[in-house]
């Protein structure tokens, strides 16, 4: 298990300011071509991300702003899922408001693959194409563990969890065997002694890593996406 903090992230600005991306690092590089995780947050000021693909699976996580991908309203709270290479987006958002997503992987890729301009690319390469928008909403009680707010044919998952403080984070019910991260909406988690306030990543190869995790012991409780990647093909 691997955590990230906000404060432990450094800036790297793309474009003009108010009207390009900041991107923070939390593992690996968001150019990186070496094996191994990929994880940073977009901090997306422009107004259009076109639509496109990326050719491997990757979830996002909205921790800040609004805006929407493709047709679905985008905010704090939002889970989105895209296979390798099945299209997605475009990402929009006000400029004055902005939107703030972590962007997940298990492997890492650089570079974006436009549509259309890329559609033969997409059509030669692309498996079920399968993606989900999930919101941690109403049906995620605290307190009642982990609540399945979507999926794919091929095992990755999205879950939401609220906790009061000092709860568990128990994702003993999950599939076992399968990597993903968890990510700090709001409160915080603490493990081995460690603080993980809101806009936290905890990463793990198996949920079973995540035993000992809690929420924090302040009086705000703790609201925690996990993405969980479908198993190795």
């Amino acid at each position: 298990m691997r955590t990230i903090t906000p404060s432990e992230t450094q800036p790297v600005t793309y474009g003009p300011d108010g009207a390009g991306y900041v991107m923070r690092d939390y593992l690996g590089s968001h150019t990186a071509k070496e094996p191994g995780e990929q994880a940073y947050l977009v901090e997306q000021q422009a107004g259009e991300l076109r639509a496109h693909f990326h050719e491997v699976d990757q979830f996002q996580v909205v921790v800040g702003g609004e805006g929407t991908i493709g047709r679905d309203r985008a905010v704090p709270g939002v889970v989105h899922y895209t296979d390798a290479y099945a299209s997605y987006g475009p990402i929009r958002t006000d400029p004055a408001i902005g939107i703030s997503y972590l962007t997940l992987r298990r492997d890492p890729t650089t570079g974006i693959n436009y549509m259309p301009e890329e559609r033969e690319k997409r059509r030669r390469l692309a498996g079920r194409g399968e993606h989900f928008t999930v919101l941690l909403d109403e049906r995620v009680a605290t307190g009642a563990g982990p609540v399945e707010l979507g999926g794919t044919g091929r095992g990755a998952r999205a879950y939401g969890v609220r906790l009061a403080p000092g709860e568990m984070l128990c994702l003993a019910d999950l599939p076992a065997g399968q990597a993903g991260y968890a990510v700090v909406l709001a409160g915080a988690l603490v493990a081995d002694d460690r603080r993980l306030p809101a806009g936290s990543l905890v990463s793990f190869q198996d949920v079973a890593e995540v035993a000992g995790v809690t929420a924090g012991h302040g009086a705000e409780e703790a609201e925690v996406a996990v993405a969980l990647f479908a198993p190795s093909r």
